[in-house]
C-alpha cells in the first residue's frame, strides 16, 4: 500500500498469515466474521498468477507484472529498492542467514516520505518470501514492541546470572519467528523502547534473524532529541547500519492520493463532515453494516488486561473519539479492537492542535492500527477531514532552535516534567504560526524577566539603589517570626543568579527541565510526522480501492456488506 496499490482482484487468496506469537494470540470473537485475523500479514491480495510469479521469481518479477497490469505506477526509486529486496529474497531462499560479521544476507531499512510506497514494496517482498520460509512475521512496529514488553516482564523470572531479559526475549522470538522479521512504521517514542532496542536487536541479529523495516525517519533521526537518547540509541543505530542496508525512498508524489484520484471516493461515503447529520450518518451505517441489529454492549480485553467496552454486533463496533482517544488508551487497545471487528464506526472526531497532543497521538495510533488491519472505518468528523490534523502536521518541521531551550521554571511550575512539557507544547504551537525571535522566546519563558546580568551577585553592587532596602527586608529584625518577605526586584535577581549557577550543575532542576523540554519537543515533532501519515491514510481509507480490498480480504460481496 502507499504506492497506488489499486484494487488487486482476487483470483486466489494469498496464504493466510501466520498467527501472532502464541502467548499473545488474540482472543477469538464470536462477533467477528473472519476466521483468520488479518493482522500480521499483507494488507492487499494478489491474483493467483501474480502470486505464483512472486513466489517463483521474486519481488522484481512481481513488481514489473503489477506495473504492466496498471495496478502500480512505474517508479525508478521503488524499483531500485525492489531489486535490493529481490537479493534478500534469493539469499533467504538459498538458506542464507544474517549472523556473524560476514553475514550472507543483510537486511534492509527503508525510510522516506509519506505515501512513497515503503510499505507496499515490503509487503510485496513478504508475499514472495513467506511461502519459502517456515516461520517469519510481518508486523507493525508498535505491535512488536508491545509483545516485547510483555515478554520482558515474563522473562525476568527466567533470567540467570548476568543474563539480560533482552537475551531471553530474543531467544524466544527466534524460536517462534524464525529467520525473518518485517516491521512497518518503525518509530521510537519512549525511553523504554530506546533502552531495549540495542540489546534486543543485537541478540536477534547474532542469532541470524534478517530484518526488513520501513520508517518515516532515517536511523540517525530516530528518537531525535529524546530523553537520554545519547546514552542508549547510538549503539543500536551503529549496529543497524552494520546489519541492514539503509535506503531512502523520498518522493514528491503521495501515491495514496493518486490512488484516491484514480479509483475515486466510494459512492457510499464512509466519512461524514457535516455536523448537522453526524448522528444520522452513524445510524445509517449501523443499519447497513449490521442489517439493523439490536445495539448491545460488548466488553473485551485490550492491552495489559485493560477492559474496553463498545456497542457491537456481527463484527461491527460503534464507539466515540471521547472513548477511544480522550481516555487512557494505548496502541495495544486499538490493535485488539481492530483484530476483533472488521468495521468500526467512530463518532465525534474534532479538529486537533498541539494543545491536544495526547489525544492526537492516540488518534494517529488508532488510524495506524485500523489501516494495518485493513479495517473499514466509518468516521464522523466535526470538521473537514483536511483540517482535523492540519494544526499538527506542521510540527514535524519545527526545530529545537526555533523554539529555544528551557533553562528554568516560572512561578507557575509545579514539577520539572510538567513545566518542560507544557512549555514545549506552548512554544511548538507558537512556532507553527510564526517564527519567534530569541527575545520573544525569552519573554515567553520568563515573563517579567529582570533586565540585569545573569551573574550579578546578590550583595556586591552598591550602585543598585534598592539593594540595601531589599537585603534589609530579607534579614528582618530579630525576633520576628513571620515568613521573610522580599521584593520582586530582589527575587528576580536571586533567580538570575541561581540560573547562572545551576547552568553548570547537570543535576540541577533547570537541567531536568531542559531535558524534559527537549524530549517533549521531539515527541511533538514525532506527532507531526504521524499526523502527516495519518492524513494520507485517511484519504485512502475512503477510496473505492481500499474498500474493494477490504471486501476481498473479508470475503464480502460488496463494500457495504457487513
Amino acid at each position: 500500500r502507499g504506492s497506488a496499490v489499486a484494487s488487486m482482484a482476487v483470483g486466489g487468496q494469498a496464504q493466510p498469515p501466520p498467527p501472532p506469537f502464541p502467548a499473545f494470540a488474540p482472543a477469538t470473537s464470536a462477533a467477528s466474521s473472519t476466521s483468520e485475523p488479518t493482522f500480521g500479514g499483507m494488507r492487499f491480495v494478489l491474483d493467483e498468477e501474480t502470486l505464483f510469479l512472486a513466489r517463483e521469481k521474486g519481488p522484481v518479477a512481481a513488481y514489473q507484472r503489477l506495473v504492466q497490469m496498471g495496478v502500480l505506477q512505474p517508479s525508478e526509486d521503488q524499483e531500485r529498492i525492489v531489486h535490493v529486496l529481490s537479493a534478500i529474497f534469493h539469499g533467504l531462499r538459498r538458506g542464507g542467514v544474517a549472523s556473524g560479521e560476514g553475514a550472507a544476507v543483510k537486511g534492509l531499512y527503508i525510510h522516506g516520505t509519506v505515501g512513497s510506497g515503503k510499505s507496499m514494496v515490503m509487503d510485496l517482498f513478504y508475499a514472495c518470501v513467506s511461502h519459502h520460509l517456515g516461520r517469519c512475521r510481518r508486523m507493525h512496529f508498535h505491535e512488536f514492541m508491545h509483545m516485547v514488553h510483555r515478554m520482558v516482564h515474563q522473562a525476568k523470572a527466567e533470567v540467570r546470572g548476568d543474563e539480560r531479559p533482552a537475551d531471553v526475549v530474543a531467544r524466544r522470538i527466534v524460536r517462534e519467528v524464525g529467520t525473518l522479521l518485517c516491521f512497518d512504521e518503525m518509530a521510537i517514542t519512549t525511553i523504554q523502547d530506546c533502552c531495549l532496542l540495542a540489546p534486543l536487536f543485537e541478540a536477534l541479529w547474532e542469532a541470524g534473524v534478517v530484518t526488513v523495516m520501513t520508517s518515516n525517519r532515517a536511523p540517525e533521526d530516530l528518537y531525535s532529541g529524546g530523553l537520554n537518547r545519547h546514552m542508549y540509541l547510538p549503539p543500536f543505530v551503529e549496529a543497524l547500519k552494520a546489519r541492514c542496508r539503509v535506503v531512502p525512498l523520498v518522493l514528491e508524489t503521495d501515491y495514496r492520493q493518486e490512488q484516491v484520484a484514480r479509483s475515486g471516493l466510494a459512492e457510499d461515503r464512509v466519512f461524514c463532515e457535516a455536523r448537522s447529520r453526524l448522528e444520522d450518518f452513524a445510524d445509517d451505517w449501523w443499519q447497513k453494516a449490521t442489517g439493523g441489529a439490536e445495539r448491545r454492549s460488548e466488553v473485551f480485553e485490550g492491552g495489559y488486561g485493560r477492559s474496553l467496552e463498545v456497542t457491537a454486533s456481527g463484527g461491527v463496533a460503534r464507539t466515540s473519539f471521547e472513548e477511544m482517544c480522550r481516555m487512557s488508551r494505548g496502541v495495544e487497545d486499538y490493535h485488539a479492537l481492530c483484530r476483533r471487528y472488521h468495521t468500526v464506526i467512530l463518532e465525534g472526531i474534532p479538529a486537533l492542535d498541539a494543545e491536544c497532543h495526547n489525544e492526537a497521538r492516540r488518534f494517529t495510533n488508532f488510524i495506524d492500527a485500523s489501516y494495518e488491519a485493513h479495517t473499514r472505518l466509518v468516521a464522523c468528523f466535526e470538521a473537514p477531514v483536511t483540517e482535523v490534523l492540519q494544526g499538527l502536521t506542521a510540527l514535524r518541521d519545527v526545530d529545537l532552535d526555533e523554539v529555544g531551550h528551557a533553562t528554568g521554571c516560572g512561578d507557575g511550575d509545579t514539577s520539572p516534567s510538567s513545566s518542560g512539557v507544557l512549555e514545549a507544547v506552548k512554544r511548538m504551537k507558537e512556532a507553527t504560526s510564526k517564527a519567534p525571535t530569541r527575545t520573544e522566546v525569552m519573554d515567553a519563558v520568563f515573563p517579567g524577566r529582570p533586565d540585569i546580568l545573569a551573574d550579578r551577585p546578590l550583595n556586591g553592587d552598591t550602585s543598585e539603589p534598592a539593594q540595601v532596602e531589599d537585603m534589609a527586608i530579607w534579614r528582618q529584625a530579630e525576633g520576628d517570626n513571620s515568613p521573610p518577605q522580599v521584593s520582586k526586584r530582589w527575587d528576580d535577581r536571586r533567580r538570575s543568579t541561581s540560573f547562572s549557577w545551576e547552568a553548570g550543575d547537570p543535576t540541577a532542576e533547570q537541567q531536568t527541565i531542559k531535558g524534559v523540554f527537549a524530549a517533549a519537543v521531539a515527541s511533538l515533532k514525532e506527532t507531526g510526522f504521524a499526523s502527516a501519515r495519518t492524513h494520507s491514510r485517511l484519504m485512502e481509507m475512503q477510496s473505492n480501492a481500499y474498500l474493494d480490498e477490504w471486501a476481498a480480504k473479508r470475503g464480502f460481496s460488496s463494500r457495504v456488506s457487513g
